[in-house]
């Protein structure tokens, strides 16, 4: 009889704790690797934000030329409707939009039309202005929102009523700093007047009236053309964040004195209007494009009598650096 000896087999393997470790080790390095991999991701959300900025710093300065060295007036009333924003008016400076504004006659503003393009002598509610306040511009949103007002969703206005449907916009005008409240003073002590900014809260009549280079006599380069709002909707009922409105320019500083000029809470930001914070979800501060066309990331620990510098056209303080 043939004996056949065997031998148990070894199973080569992992025991519990080896597995527990390494499974503790990939605990660990995802840990290391998330944070690093997030912010990375917020530099270039933060970038393209910033590349947002600098085409509208580039298309308001062709505007200018194109208008005796004025820049863009902060809004337009036309007759007894809602006014009209700065950022309608230099569309067709912009790169890869394919949205215009006209000043082309308009016989019946209710009529439903597929033409993209902002009848400027219509109301921007009326219909015949629906496909083009309807449709979200790239360049006018910051990549790194996540925060949204509650009438506002992806971008769009989702309460209903005469603004709904409307895309948004995550940038606001320069109006100034806010004149109403005595805590913001100027270098003299003195408190702001109305309208120190460029993109004017005034309502005029026509494309020529915007501040003139001119005026801006503390530096184009040290003066705050446009600004980060974002995430606003409506604003509190008045369509703020609304690309066409002509309510999307502010002044700067809270009613409340102990409210931040840079990114405090969210509810002191959205319903502030027009008396606002700057405010993003870039960590740490808020991107800004000055009057000479350059961007800059503003630090939230900036202090604020450079903040305000920077908000003013002809106030003869010293700004600083902005960062």
């Amino acid at each position: 009889m043939l004996l056949v000896s065997t031998q148990q087999k070894r199973w080569a393997g992992f025991s519990v704790i080896e597995l527990l470790v390494a499974a503790a080790v990939v605990v660990l390095l995802v840990g290391l690797l998330l944070p690093v991999v997030q912010r990375v991701r917020e530099t270039g959300r933060r970038l393209s934000c910033q590349n947002n900025l600098k085409q509208i710093g580039l298309a308001t300065a062709q505007f200018a030329s194109a208008h005796r060295d004025r820049l863009p007036p902060g809004r337009i009333q036309k007759r007894n409707f809602k006014t009209v924003s700065w950022s309608s008016f230099f569309l067709e400076f912009m790169d890869h939009v394919d949205r215009q504004a006209t000043w082309a006659p308009v016989t019946d503003a209710d009529r439903v039309t597929h033409d993209t393009r902002l009848f400027l002598n219509a109301d921007f509610r009326s219909q015949v202005n629906h496909k083009a306040t309807t449709t979200k511009i790239r360049q006018y949103l910051c990549p790194s929102v996540s925060r949204e007002e509650s009438s506002r969703h992806n971008d769009i206005i989702n309460e209903s009523g005469d603004y709904y449907g409307m895309a948004c916009i995550d940038y606001s005008g320069n109006a100034g700093v806010n004149p109403n409240e005595a805590h913001y003073s100027d270098h003299h002590g003195h408190p702001y007047p109305s309208n120190t900014g460029v993109l004017l809260l005034r309502e005029v009549s026509g494309l020529s009236e915007g501040v003139p280079y001119r005026w801006i006599t503390d530096g184009l380069s040290k003066t705050i053309l446009i600004f980060e709002w974002s995430g606003v909707g409506l604003g509190g009922g008045q369509a703020r964040g609304v690309w066409a409105s002509g309510l999307n320019c502010n002044y700067v500083g809270h009613a409340h004195r102990n409210v931040s000029l840079i990114n405090p809470p969210p509810a002191k930001v959205w319903e502030a209007g027009p008396n606002v914070p700057m405010f993003s979800d870039h960590p740490g501060g808020v991107n800004i494009v000055l009057c000479d066309g350059s961007v800059r990331y503003l630090a939230a620990s900036t202090e604020n009598h450079i903040v305000l510098a920077l908000l003013t056209r002809a106030s003869e303080e010293v700004a600083g650096s902005s960062g």
